[in-house]
């Protein structure tokens, strides 16, 4: 008798849910201490004409735009890696392939380094930054199209759409009119932004092919 092969289901990774609310906390409590600073610069520069006026100081926005679109994210009303995870991403375990763990990586101590970063290349290079406004850019518009094609509010879509697009366009016009960065420095950082992007997107893949094999 011929017997027909069924496949074998290889069952989906499991995340560890003490992890995920373990690491969200501690996510939670680094970006929002990093909010505050920045938060409290913005201020600083956006309550004087002079700063908010000055190729010296205006850049430095990036920083307090990017910490709100993190508490959104994670804080208020937050729920960014269950909707990432669940829904852009189309896995069976919300919790998964970028876990908890990943994300305050990623995010929470990226978000302590890249000021500094920032700072060093604001110091050799000013047109550097715009790598950073680039891959902002670029997550804000993605945010905003996730919403739209899945009718769902992807956390982090409000301050992507409206700090993000309109106010990282409107500080590089201010910068472009004064001829301190120039077309060629645009695209050679958005090029570089895109790329680091597709890098992100690969390495989540990589994540989940991996731990779908611990699983076998």
């Amino acid at each position: 008798m011929m017997s027909i092969a069924t496949p074998v289901a290889v069952p989906a990774p499991v995340y560890s849910v003490t992890d995920y609310r373990r690491y969200t906390r501690a996510t939670q409590w680094l970006n929002g201490g990093g909010a505050v600073l920045a938060i409290a610069l913005g201020v600083f520069i956006l309550i004087d004409p002079v700063r908010r006026t000055s190729p010296d100081w205006l850049f430095w926005l990036i920083w307090p735009m990017a910490t709100l679109h993190t508490v959104e994210e994670y804080i208020f009303p937050g729920g960014f890696l269950r909707y990432f995870n669940g829904v852009a991403w189309g896995s069976s375990d919300p919790h998964g392939p970028l876990t908890a763990r990943r994300a305050f990586l990623t995010d929470a101590v990226a978000g302590v380094i890249n000021p500094i970063v920032l700072l060093g290349m604001s110091l050799v290079y000013l047109p550097a930054v715009w790598f950073f406004y680039s891959v902002l850019w670029i997550n804000g518009f993605f945010h905003l199209t996730e919403t739209i094609k899945t009718g769902r509010y992807f956390p982090g879509a409000i301050t992507g759409t409206l700090l993000y697009l309109p106010g990282f366009t409107a500080i590089t016009y201010f910068y472009v009119q004064r001829g301190i960065i120039s077309g060629l420095d645009l695209a050679v950082t958005f090029a570089l932004a895109l790329v680091f992007t597709a890098g992100f997107f690969y390495q989540v893949r990589r994540w989940q092919r991996a731990d779908s094999q611990v699983t076998r």
